[in-house]
């Protein structure tokens, strides 16, 4: 298992980047401790492969009044892969103005993929904004129709789709691991 181990200082702003490129088994695990006024930390996490086994968890503790906190998880798998992510967001007493969002999305591209996702908030601080969510859901036979009205196989109108749904996403990565996906979507 590895381990992410973040602590956001007062106005600090951090982003925490995780790609699984479906290269052998992996396991993460990151916990993110804001208890300084201020700091602010996004946690982004891409996937996409066609085989492997990834977990992921993470933790996001806001411990200080006005922190700010995103954890966006993003996936595609096709063959047997399987994804399974847990998030946890904790906004304690005292943290308030704590403003906190979990999400996590993924598209299966075959009957063989799985992908499962539990989001969890314990919020223990009336005033603060937080939210979560979670889809897991195939490609739509209508994006696929409309696609091939307009000349596309199947194959490729798939691959549009999972290129549009990763690549508005990975922008917000830090340079070197945006290089890095953006290589691995090419070869899709």
């Amino acid at each position: 298992m590895e381990t992410i181990d973040v602590h956001v200082g007062v106005d600090e702003k951090r982003i925490v980047p995780i790609v699984w490129l479906g290269r052998g088994d992996r396991h993460v695990k990151a916990r993110i401790l804001m208890d300084a006024p201020g700091g602010s930390v996004k946690v982004l996490c891409i996937f996409f492969a066609k085989k492997g086994m990834f977990k992921l968890e993470t933790e996001v503790i806001h411990d200080a009044p006005n922190t700010f906190s995103r954890t966006l998880v993003k996936g595609v798998l096709d063959g047997d892969a399987v994804a399974n992510y847990e998030g946890l967001v904790v906004i304690k007493k005292g943290a308030k103005n704590a403003d906190a969002d979990l999400n996590e999305h993924a598209i299966l591209l075959s009957q063989g993929a799985r992908a499962g996702a539990i989001p969890r908030l314990e919020v223990l601080e009336n005033e603060v904004k937080a939210g979560h969510g979670a889809t897991v859901g195939k490609v739509g036979e209508e994006e696929l129709f409309y696609l091939a009205t307009r000349g596309l196989s199947r194959k490729e109108a798939k691959k549009m789709i999972v290129r549009g749904f990763l690549e508005s996403f990975v922008d917000e990565f830090p340079p070197a691991e945006s290089k890095e996906i953006r290589s691995a979507l090419l070869k899709l």
